[in-house]
């Protein structure tokens, strides 16, 4: 009896029968009967034995493995994405390759390319350098389930799921300009990318709707890093006109015009205002805190997971679908410069689910 990489024909020659047999009744089919299922069950529990799964999916022509490509894993948003397609994906019984490309559109292309072949669908979020998807392409061809989610490849055939980006932005700057701020900048990526284009456009819409006119000097789109967000803070900061807040689009902006902002002696709230399109939990802990957004990237990565892994399991029968998260504003003290209270401009009853968190306040749209 071999202690090690016991195969069904051991387990075959211990009972003395054919080894199709032990593979019929390992898969307890109904050919077999219960009682040589049992005694096959039992000899191969006493022989050590282990299916050789990556042989089994080789026959199936399956590799149970679902690859991820996405930016970064540092923070937060991108972690809870993460966490909730391992979730989906760890019930389905499929494994992740999570590629990361750290905003580079040359990595996307050689993470997608070794993946072909590789894993039974793909999840993506695109680098803020991708401008081109002929790299896609080889998924579509091989019938790989390709679903996109945050960052989305609008002209590419496949499922999405991405955040109401636009309508968030317009009631983060509506917010801004009702606590009173009058010159509101924002600060972003290149509006090649959805996301990016929708929350300028969100933007616009607030300013428009209480008759603030653009101003191109206050539309930054610098980039979604740390460092880019410091070059778009110092860059508003140097107009001779300087805004009075700023609508922050990723985690990364948020957290380097907070800090750009406290080396300046700026009193968050009081005279400088900040949102965020962020939901990192840090924003609560700061201090000020600083108003940003419920928590949805779990959300995201379990729906992306589920609608991969069921394209795979209808073999790959394509009806492509676009998910639309909704999103909560958390309003914190550094876009509070009117005290809430009998005078306050801010009238609550506009929006709905309002409730209080600790010394926040939630406005769900």
């Amino acid at each position: 009896m071999k202690k090690n990489n016991t195969t069904i024909y051991d387990i075959a020659e211990a009972l003395k029968i054919s080894a199709s047999t032990v593979s019929r009744a390992l898969r307890n089919h109904s050919d077999i009967s219960e009682a040589v299922t049992e005694k096959v069950i039992k000899m191969a529990k006493k022989m050590n034995y282990k299916a050789n799964i990556t042989a089994q999916n080789l026959k199936e022509r399956k590799t149970k493995v679902i690859g991820v490509i996405i930016p970064e894993i540092l923070h937060h948003f991108n972690m809870s994405v993460l966490n909730g397609i391992e979730e989906v994906a760890f019930r389905k019984g499929f494994h992740l390759l999570i590629a990361k490309t750290n905003e580079s559109y040359q990595r996307e292309i050689m993470h997608t390319d070794s993946l072909v072949g590789q894993v039974d669908g793909l999840l993506v979020c695109l680098s803020q350098e991708t401008k081109k998807f002929d790299h896609f392409k080889a998924f579509k061809q091989h019938e790989i389930p390709l679903v996109f989610f945050e960052r989305v490849a609008e002209k590419v055939a496949g499922h999405k799921v991405i955040m109401n980006d636009e309508a968030t932005a317009f009631a983060q700057t509506e917010h801004l300009i009702k606590s009173g701020y009058k010159r509101i900048a924002i600060i972003t990526g290149g509006d090649h990318l959805g996301v990016c284009r929708n929350r300028i456009l969100g933007y616009l819409q607030a300013l428009d709707k209480y008759n603030i006119d653009k101003d191109d000097d206050l539309i930054i789109t610098s980039g979604m890093s740390y460092q880019e967000g410091r070059i778009g803070f110092q860059k508003v900061m140097s107009l001779k006109e300087k805004p009075d807040a700023i609508f922050a689009t990723s985690d990364q902006i948020t957290m380097a015009i907070y800090s750009e902002a406290k080396r300046m002696g700026l009193n968050l709230g009081s005279n400088f205002g900040l949102a965020a399109f962020s939901c990192d939990p840090l924003l609560a802990l700061l201090e000020p805190s600083v108003t940003g957004l419920g928590q949805k990237g779990f959300e995201m990565g379990t729906m992306a997971a589920q609608m991969c892994i069921k394209e795979i399991e209808d073999n790959n029968k394509f009806k492509p679908r676009t998910e639309t998260l909704s999103n909560e504003l958390i309003i914190r003290k550094s876009s509070q410069r009117i005290e809430l209270g009998k005078n306050n401009k801010v009238d609550p009853n506009q929006y709905l689910g309002q409730k209080a968190v600790d010394d926040s306040l939630i406005y769900i749209y």
